[in-house]
């Protein structure tokens, strides 16, 4: 045997109140989600804005206890206070009186004085031949002394005294004509021959002048 259930069919009523139904229980359903979360009526970005970043926090670094530590070093170089150099103000000069001025003086005209002093004192002292010294080496033939005049080519006759200047070790260092006959043959005879022949006492510090007679 078949046994078949008999159904009846939806009419057009009880389909129009089911999809009223349904809707009625999708719109609570949706109202209930909007009250519950209140941010789901926010707009994307405006929620976006809303988010807060975590800070994030810097890791300070680990410090050795080996490693120095790093020492500031300025651009300028900072100079000690010793080194400093103070331009003194212009007011603050101390004021030279004329007590001063004349103390000053005198020390430099004492100075000068001493300079003075020390200069004569190296100074050879200067002596007259024949009274403070004396010859002792002369000309052939001259002076009253024995002998006869070296040879010379000379014509002129007469009597020729000469300057001469002696040195500290009594050699004649310097002759010229003082008066007499002015041959200049004779002359350069006579100042040749009283640099060879002529001698005078040995004088430390000290040179002499005085005059010598050639007679031809």
């Amino acid at each position: 045997m078949i046994f078949r259930r008999k159904t009846k069919a939806l009419t057009g009523t009880p389909v129009g109140i089911y999809i009223v139904l349904a809707l009625l229980v999708i719109s609570l359903f949706w109202a209930n989600s909007r009250f519950t979360h209140p941010e789901a009526s926010i707009p994307n970005a405006a929620i976006d804005s809303l988010v807060v970043a975590p800070e994030t926090i810097a890791e300070e670094p680990e410090i050795d206890s080996l490693s120095k530590p790093e020492i500031y070093v300025p651009d300028v170089a900072v100079q000690p206070i010793d080194t400093v150099v103070t331009k003194p103000n212009a007011k603050e000069e101390p004021l030279i009186t004329k007590e001063d001025e004349n103390i000053a003086n005198q020390k430099k005209e004492d100075l000068k004085a001493k300079k003075e002093e020390d200069k004569k004192s190296k100074e050879p002292k200067k002596t007259k031949i024949g009274t403070e010294r004396k010859l002792t080496a002369f000309i052939p033939g001259t002076m009253g002394k024995a002998g006869k005049l070296p040879t010379n080519n000379c014509k002129a006759k007469g009597e020729l005294s000469m300057y001469i200047t002696v040195d500290e070790a009594g050699n004649v260092t310097s002759a010229g004509r003082n008066k007499g006959i002015s041959d200049p043959c004779a002359v350069t005879a006579a100042v040749i021959w009283l640099k060879k022949y002529v001698k005078a006492e040995k004088k430390t510090n000290e040179t002499s002048t005085g005059t010598y007679t050639i007679k031809f």
